[in-house]
């Protein structure tokens, strides 16, 4: 089983690791105004990965919950781990962290878990395992101190991503819906389940919210197939985010309350990822975009796709989708370069979570509608943090956390630090970009030592804030997200 290593400090990259190949006159060195004082008070962090103490790498989660005193210093905090056919073990910890200015860091716990960290603000931070052997990500958020006493109230859409471990092919699920918690009890609920490949949609019967410590609690959901229990972890009274802590599966999720009127209309950024028969875990990463007339049109549609190995470059796609009804569930069917059907729970006018219907593969992921009509290279100005992570198919698991500098002009300095099979974390330092921005948010880039192909990291533009990420090249499994730093 894999030794447990956690930090969330940022690796003190030295600048004298950052000079590489390419034209140095477009480098731009990372900076900010970040420091340890900006890492402060109450968090939840989720991480997914492998661990390659076994032969094939054993998928693990891990979720928890710390307090930071801005000062270098995690004084207090919970981790909660599943791997394998265990439940969840528990084990408290403590540590110390350091960040940088360009909010790039590291952290160690007192368990010895180490990661690279990138800041994307002082309430929300990227993250990757730093220690040989294992390959994570995720993502850390500051808790609302003023929520995390009190049992979730309210109307949630959830998704939720589960592997069987007890089976030796480690059967996929994955969950969409919604649900409706009132004085501890889940009422009114109801969810899109697929489970390696069979689709089906079960009434949630009952479940339950116990009392939070420390913003932490216990949940249960049963859809009449029997009780799946979960760890949960309140971000905000908005916000809640999931560990699995059955015994032999190994998952993670999140949900969200529904705000506003419950429809589909716009243009939409997507993000999705999952597992499929031929590649198993991680063997589909899917970005996209699409319009919604907010009636029963798709139009606009093209995604970018890697599947067992396999891309699909700027695909166009159009279709058509069912009335959103009161729970905000909606089904959408497409068709162009090849014929999808999805289900979206909606989040709010703005944002929702879906749940693909396709007997080869289990996927699941975010769309967000996107905030600018129109999208050029000038969109993309400034700083951002990013993470990623995959494999290709060498294979050799990838997980990269730091920088990119956009100039509003078609050139970027990334700015990595990656974590590759075996090798623990290696600081890769700046490497010049190309980029190019269509009018619909689709981005393209070609990162010197980076890239395999020309133009194989698509973006795919929420704002000029925010962006789902894939590396589209034949053979590799890479996807992840950026936001802009303040």
């Amino acid at each position: 089983m894999r030794q447990l290593f956690f930090a969330l400090g940022i690796l003190g990259i030295a600048l004298s690791v950052g000079c590489s190949s390419g034209n140095r006159g477009q480098i731009v060195v990372p900076q900010g105004n970040f420091s340890n004082a900006s890492l402060s008070g109450s968090y939840v962090y989720q991480i997914a990965g492998r661990d390659f103490a076994t032969s094939n790498g054993s998928p693990y989660r891990e979720s928890g919950v710390f307090t930071a005193d801005g000062n270098g210093h995690i004084t207090t905090g919970t981790d909660d781990f599943v791997e394998g056919t265990g439940g969840p073990t528990k084990t408290g910890i403590t540590g110390t962290y350091s960040i940088g200015n360009d909010g790039i860091g590291t952290v160690s716990l007192s368990n010895g878990l180490k990661f690279s960290i990138t800041l994307v603000r002082w309430t929300k931070a990227y993250l990757i395992e730093a220690d040989a052997g294992l390959n994570a990500s995720g993502l850390v958020e500051k808790q609302d101190t003023t929520a995390i006493t009190s049992i979730p109230s309210g109307t949630f859409a959830f998704h939720i991503h589960t592997l069987n471990a007890s089976n030796a092919s480690l059967v996929p699920s994955a969950r969409v819906g919604v649900m409706t918690v009132t004085n501890a009890s889940v009422t009114n609920s109801e969810e899109d389940l697929n489970t390696n490949g069979t689709f089906t949609t079960p009434t949630i019967k009952s479940g339950f919210f116990n009392i939070p410590s420390a913003g932490r609690g216990d949940a249960n959901l049963d859809d009449g197939s029997g009780s799946v229990n979960f760890k949960y972890y309140i971000v905000d009274a908005n916000n809640i985010r999931f560990l699995a802590s059955d015994s032999g599966f190994v998952g993670s999720g999140s949900a969200e309350k529904q705000n506003g009127t419950l429809a589909l209309s716009g243009s939409y950024a997507f993000g999705s990822k999952g597992d499929t028969n031929n590649f198993g875990i991680g063997g589909v990463n899917t970005v996209g975009r699409f319009t919604s007339d907010g009636a029963n049109a798709i139009t606009g549609g093209v995604m970018d796709s890697v599947q067992d190995g396999n891309q699909t470059l700027a695909g166009n796609f159009s279709g058509s989708f069912s009335s959103v009804d009161i729970r905000g569930r909606t089904v959408l069917t497409l068709s162009g370069f090849t014929s999808i059907t999805e289900v979206v729970y909606v989040v709010s006018p703005s944002r929702g979570f879906f749940l693909i219907n396709d007997p080869n593969k289990v996927e699941d992921g975010t769309l967000d509608l996107q905030q600018t009509s129109s999208f050029s290279n000038s969109t993309l100005s400034g700083q951002f943090a990013f993470v990623n992570d995959g494999f290709d198919t060498s294979p050799d698991f990838i997980d990269r956390v730091g920088t990119m500098n956009w100039d509003g002009n078609g050139n970027m300095t990334f700015y990595e630090a990656v974590n590759s099979g075996l090798s623990g974390t290696r600081l890769l330092g700046f490497f010049s970009a190309s980029y190019s921005v269509a009018s619909n948010g689709r981005a393209t880039a070609t990162i010197s030592n980076v890239s395999l192909t020309n133009n194989d990291f698509v973006f795919y533009l929420v704002s000029g804030n925010d962006a789902y990420i894939l590396e589209n090249d034949t053979g590799v499994e890479i996807s992840g997200v950026a936001s802009k730093q303040p």
